[in-house]
């Protein structure tokens, strides 16, 4: 009686394990991992990394100083611009080469660089920084932009610069003359005498601005 009893009460917890067994069985452990480590399809595909050129022009070194920031800060790569006949190194001197230089500027005669970049399509972002010469841009740049408009075509540019005081209106003006069909992102940044010493913060909040 009692080893019926034995085989009856093993039945029944045969049965009862089978029940509480989920529907998914013989699916091993790998199979089940794998399943909830797929994405789902409506999941954003990760973005590429995008590449950033820094190009500037500089003479006292606030320029540069910003250019190096925002190289840093992006992992892009840093190119400087520089004019065929280094400036003098008295400012009155310096002064009234860039105003002459400005005058022919206007006139379509732009002065001699040694840059010249053949691979600009390499990149997605193209930041152009320069320092604000009697409220334009100064001319080594504009002769950069001039020289390479061709392959500036199509590329995204975003102009930073830096002023003793002027505002930067007049020379964002002049880059998109010079590079007409180039898209120019907003907002620009200025960078004077009395911001530049939190130049850092201003660099931060800016690239925030435009996403990069």
């Amino acid at each position: 009686m009692k080893k019926g009893l034995t085989f009856w009460l093993m039945i029944f917890a045969f049965l009862a394990s089978s029940a509480c067994q989920p529907s998914g069985r013989g699916k091993t452990n790998s199979e089940a991992q794998q399943t909830i480590l797929q994405p789902s399809p409506d999941a954003p595909e990760s973005k590429a990394a995008e590449r950033y050129l820094v190009v500037y022009c500089s003479r006292s070194g606030n320029t540069a100083e910003v250019a190096a920031y925002l190289s840093q800060q992006l992992g892009g790569d840093l190119l400087e611009v520089k004019p065929a006949t280094p400036y003098a190194e008295n400012y009155n001197d310096m002064l009234t080469r860039a105003q002459q230089e400005l005058k022919e500027s206007r006139q379509g005669h732009y002065p001699s660089i040694i840059t010249e970049v053949d691979n600009l399509t390499d990149y997605d972002v193209i930041l152009v920084g320069y320092p604000i010469w009697y409220g334009s841009m100064a001319t080594p740049m504009q002769t950069f932009l001039h020289n390479h408009a061709d392959r500036l075509a199509g590329q995204r540019i975003a102009l930073f610069a830096t002023s003793g005081s002027s505002a930067m209106t007049n020379s964002t003006k002049e880059a998109r003359a010079l590079c007409p069909k180039a898209t120019f992102l907003h907002p620009t940044l200025l960078l004077t005498s009395s911001t530049m010493r939190n130049y850092r913060e201003t660099i931060q909040k800016w690239l925030d601005e435009l996403s990069l």
